[in-house]
């Protein structure tokens, strides 16, 4: 899922006390920035394995802080603070908060098992970036989707 989790912020932007589509666009990808910067910094971990999966060659095995669902809330509880701090909007930071936990579930759509719940096993994921000929159009129709909606 890559595209894909610009479609809830598509969606999100159509409500009227939404924060603007570029803030829905870093929610929808802050759990993946979080996670980078967290590797660069040691703290959470992956590799490049070819062949673990057939599109996407990282073995993601070690991700506690941004792609467990708990790590998730947390970081969409901390954006939503943000939005909340900055614009005083409830509404707006509940939105975004949202289209950060987004994230999680789609990615559980496409990940090999390595999300978790709270950061231990078990670790999830229904891995369709296995199977491209399923996993791309999804993706396209939940993006193009979103696009028709807003």
């Amino acid at each position: 899922m890559f595209i894909g989790h610009f479609a809830p912020a598509m969606v999100a932007a159509t409500h009227p006390k939404a924060p603007g589509l570029g803030t829905l666009f870093v929610a929808g990808q802050l759990v993946d920035f979080g996670f980078f910067g967290l590797a660069l910094a040691g703290i959470e971990n992956f590799r490049i394995t070819p062949g673990i999966t057939e599109m996407v060659p990282l073995d993601l095995y070690d991700m506690p802080y941004t792609h467990s669902l708990l790590g998730s809330t947390i970081w969409a509880a901390a954006f939503a603070l943000l939005i909340w701090l900055v614009t005083r909007n409830r509404t707006g930071a509940l939105i975004g908060g949202a289209v950060v936990l987004s994230h999680w579930f789609l990615d559980l759509l496409v990940h090999a098992p390595d999300l978790t719940l709270a950061g231990s096993p078990p670790k999830m994921g229904l891995v369709l970036w296995n199977y491209p000929m399923i996993e791309m159009p999804l993706e396209l129709l939940i993006t193009f989707g979103a696009l028709t909606f807003s």
